[in-house]
């Protein structure tokens, strides 16, 4: 048997069979994305302007060139009454970024599901909707927006995904005024420093916080690390810790602690913290200066 565990599956399915005590909030859609080719940045943009419905751009490198077009957001509201609706409908987002020309690399569709994500037949059912979504929403920019008339479907994902399964409980429950008041911790395993609410939320002067050695260990369990999205209660808070560069931070920190401590024959709480951060720092982890 393994001397240490690591839980980065998402649903907290090692943690649960391990008996960590956690809650199934279920307070996120579930999600699947396309990729939309054969499409006209420009005319987006223009269709969004036109309809005064433009909410951000951004510019940057596409297919080689400077200063192109990169990320266009509308304002639902403002756009066309039946494009709106229908969109509304199956929860598709105005938001789209790309590199490339003549491509929309990312389509989101949402959907709530009833129950949680745990739920095997509830995801079954959720996968079938998703794709019938996908389809309408292929149908909504060829009809709506100019450039589109002859789009298609280049890439989706390949199952849904989700935002947060089981939350786990651990040592230390990382708080929204810990990210918003850019805290660090004697126990930091690295720093972070984005928010996926901004500007409406802001970490303070635009810094980081950290995440603390004990948001990753599971609470009353021995050498059982929970990282990823299943970690942090409050919902605002979780919407930084569960991004994509967060979750790859705590990964490392849990796979680097666990590793020690399985080296060492020690426990998840015996591990002496100024190893940990002798060996993060080595791989080049980032901690606040």
């Amino acid at each position: 048997m393994a001397k240490s565990f690591v839980d980065c599956t998402g649903y907290g399915d090692l943690c649960a069979h391990a008996g960590a005590e956690y809650e199934e909030p279920n307070d996120y859609p579930v999600a699947n994305s396309i990729g939309l080719a054969n499409v006209d940045v420009e005319k987006y943009q223009d269709f969004l302007v036109s309809n005064n419905g433009l909410k951000e751009r951004a510019h940057g490198l596409r297919s080689g060139k400077v200063d192109q077009i990169v990320r266009l957001s509308g304002k639902p509201a403002a756009l066309p009454a039946e494009f709106s609706t229908e969109a509304g409908k199956i929860g598709m987002a105005t938001v789209t970024t790309t590199v490339h020309d003549n491509y929309f690399m990312f389509i989101k569709l949402n959907i709530k599901m009833p129950v949680s994500p745990t739920d095997r037949d509830a995801v079954s059912k959720a996968e079938l909707e998703l794709r019938r979504r996908q389809a309408r929403a292929v149908e909504l920019f060829r009809k709506f927006v100019p450039g589109c008339e002859n789009a298609f479907i280049a890439r989706t994902s390949p199952s849904l995904c989700i935002r947060r399964g089981r939350l786990i409980a651990c040592d230390y429950d990382i708080s929204l005024e810990d990210v918003l008041e850019a805290r660090h911790f004697e126990d930091d395993v690295f720093a972070y420093g984005f928010h996926d609410n901004a500007p409406r939320l802001q970490i303070k002067n635009g810094g980081t916080y950290g995440i603390p050695y004990r948001a990753l260990c599971v609470a009353g369990i021995e050498n059982l690390y929970a990282a990823g999205m299943m970690i942090t209660r409050n919902h605002s808070a979780h919407m930084s810790t569960r991004n994509t560069v967060c979750c790859m931070g705590q990964g490392q920190a849990a796979g680097t602690a666990a590793a020690l401590c399985a080296r060492r024959n020690l426990g998840s709480r015996e591990l002496p913290y100024p190893a940990l951060r002798a060996a993060l720092e080595k791989d080049n982890v980032h901690f606040e200066a």
